[in-house]
């Protein structure tokens, strides 16, 4: 502590939601106070020298709904050097999936289920992609910024868990991704790609165990479902701000996964896009989100395999630190389709619809 400067933030993320998903017994109605990946975070950084700078940054989510921790480190954790250069992160961090949230916006109140970008963008027919949570075992470089243009690029041993064992190949999987992004006044867009090979042996299942307990300690969050074959995925973002504070944006993704883990012949694939608009003035901030899944293309029956979702949303920022929000969210499937609320951790059948209603609070320190 001596040696270094440490700072200590976070945030609250708490509210009281109410999900029903149709085709389960009682309509799958749950309403209950929930936290939404609440955090404490600690970045320290040491000068070196030269231009030279150590940093770390701890973030533990934690559960303030039941009063327990949800895992020391759980959240966007690494260690590393940085300088004029840029930054090389060695630990665990969000790759891919959450760049729709920052390159389109988010609610400040919002719920996870409430992010679209998190939930059916990130899915195909149910399967998510880069396990839509954090990926582990991650070397990742980020550029500093040049007029508003900054990237990254990382790569993973394996994003989902633990290696497969030695003796049956298991480091034969990995992943990489890369992405760029351009930040400047009104304009906010970019372009990621995401690039993971299966593990070896017997990696894949243990990835699978690995995250689905992982979908218990982070939340609830129903992180990773299906296969754990190749995955390839693309997603293109803009959004222009206006000066009266409208904020109009467009997002892409086109993903496919391979269906069979032994075979890698059976790519299943869908193109995705959302629209999503918002509106503030003073304290206040209206949202509305529209996405769209097309149906798959590459599986035995692609038929109504698509889903739709939307987000309707209000927020009042009480002060620059907390804010009260309230939001509905709803997912319609196809007769085939399986896609889902983000982070809800209900199973989902073909054609079932499930919906949210959230009233959060939000405070930062």
């Amino acid at each position: 502590m001596a040696q270094s400067n440490v700072t200590i933030s976070g945030n609250w993320f708490m509210g009281y939601e109410s999900n029903k998903t149709s085709g389960t017994p009682g309509n799958g109605t749950v309403n209950r106070i929930q936290d939404q990946s609440s955090a404490i975070i600690f970045n320290g950084v040491e000068d070196l020298g030269g231009g030279l700078k150590a940093w770390f940054q701890l973030d533990t989510r934690f559960g303030p709904d039941q009063g327990n921790a949800n895992g020391w480190s759980s959240g966007n954790t690494g260690v590393g050097f940085m300088g004029n250069w840029g930054k090389i992160t060695l630990g665990r961090w969000d790759l891919h999936y959450s760049e729709f949230a920052g390159g389109l916006g988010a609610p400040r109140a919002r719920s996870l289920a409430s992010l679209l970008g998190h939930g059916i963008m990130s899915e195909v027919n149910g399967q998510g992609i880069a396990a839509r949570t954090r990926a582990t075992n991650v070397l990742k470089y980020d550029t500093p910024n040049w007029n508003g243009i900054n990237g990254t690029l990382a790569y993973s041993t394996n994003p989902f868990g633990a290696e497969g064992p030695q003796n049956a190949n298991g480091s034969k999987g990995n992943a990489w991704t890369g992405a760029l992004r351009y930040v400047n006044g009104p304009w906010n867009a970019g372009l990621s790609y995401w690039h993971y090979n299966q593990e070896g042996g017997n990696g894949a299942t243990n990835a699978a165990t690995s995250v689905t307990s992982g979908a218990t300690t982070l939340g609830s969050i129903n992180a990773f479902t299906g296969t754990t074959g190749d995955q390839r995925s693309t997603r293109l973002w803009g959004s222009y701000t206006f000066a009266m504070g409208l904020r109009v944006g467009l997002g892409w993704d086109s993903s496919k996964y391979d269906a069979d883990a032994t075979a890698g012949t059976n790519m299943v694939k869908r193109n995705a896009w959302m629209l999503p608009v918002s509106y503030s003035w003073g304290p206040h901030a209206v949202y509305f989100q529209y996405a769209r899944a097309g149906k798959t293309s590459g599986a035995a029956n692609n038929s109504a395999t698509g889903g739709r979702a939307y987000m309707l949303g209000y927020d009042y920022a009480m002060s620059k630190r907390t804010t009260l929000g309230a939001y509905y969210t709803k997912v319609n499937n196809s007769s085939r389709g399986t896609y889902d609320l983000f982070a809800t951790a209900v199973p989902t059948n073909n054609g079932d619809d499930s919906r949210q209603f959230y009233l959060g609070l939000a405070h930062l320190f």
